[in-house]
């Protein structure tokens, strides 16, 4: 029996960080090393926050997200220098969601799932069914206060809302955004080396895909995108289906798109 991932409470710290996170990459994209980048952000204020005990709360937040794999870092700072506004969040949220295990399974399953049965939104009390009835397998929430356990799953509905996967304030409403090639391309290299299987079949069933509202359709039409611009070779005729990937890396990948 694989053991579950523990979920932690620390997102009932801070929320998107969207803009934070991207002043922290662009001085890894410059070719920061790790405890230079964290010395930028604590002491000399590249996010222009008054005091030092907040810097350092964003400095262990945005540590935690994205650069505990620092190559996955750099890799990821390319995407977000070489990408629009709009795209560059979404490329930031995929790999907070891989990070946050709570975050990734709150999403996948029971929004997702809110999403596709056709609601128009998400409230805090529908997330805190769904947090009661997990308490067997994740123990842990149990130790959580109510009051952190609230401002949690206020701050997952927030962080959807940060990143364009929602809006609204108070109710937060689902947003159906564009998904590129590039940014499914991402997720397609990242899950060969995440899947213990990997293949066409385990690819499109994957819950990496409900982080985006996507459902299979919509992903056998990202992978036929990706097969045009030569990422992959992709062939479906009825239940047979093939993948060949192109590039031997996530890396290789990357430097394809981003230069």
């Amino acid at each position: 029996m694989v053991a579950l991932e523990q979920y932690s409470a620390r997102l009932s710290g801070k929320a998107g960080l969207v803009d934070e996170t991207f002043a922290a990459l662009r001085l890894v994209n410059n070719d920061y090393q790790l405890e230079d980048v964290q010395s930028a952000v604590v002491h000399e204020d590249v996010l222009l926050k008054a005091t030092h005990e907040s810097r350092r709360a964003i400095w262990n937040q945005i540590n935690q997200r994205y650069f505990l794999d620092w190559n996955r870092a750099r890799l990821l700072a390319r995407l977000v220098s070489n990408s629009n506004y709009a795209l560059a969040k979404l490329f930031l949220y995929y790999d907070f969601c891989r990070s946050e295990h709570i975050l990734f399974d709150a999403v996948t399953s029971p929004i997702y799932e809110r999403f596709d049965a056709g609601f128009s939104g998400m409230e805090i009390s529908d997330l805190q069914v769904w947090l009661d009835s997990i308490q067997v397998e994740h123990s842990e929430v149990t130790e959580w206060s109510p009051q952190t356990r609230k401002k949690l799953l206020s701050n997952i509905l927030t962080v959807l809302r940060d990143f364009g996967l929602m809006s609204g304030v108070y109710r937060k409403t689902f947003e159906r955004v564009y998904i590129p090639a590039s940014l499914a391309g991402y997720v397609l290299y990242s899950l060969r080396e995440s899947l213990e299987n990997f293949g066409p079949r385990s690819v499109i069933e994957a819950s990496d895909w409900r982080l985006f509202f996507l459902d299979e359709g919509d992903v056998v039409n990202l992978l036929k995108e990706l097969t045009d611009e030569g990422h992959c070779k992709f062939q479906k005729q009825g239940e047979i289906m093939t993948l060949d990937l192109k590039w031997q890396s996530l890396e290789g990948y990357v430097e394809a798109i981003a230069g």
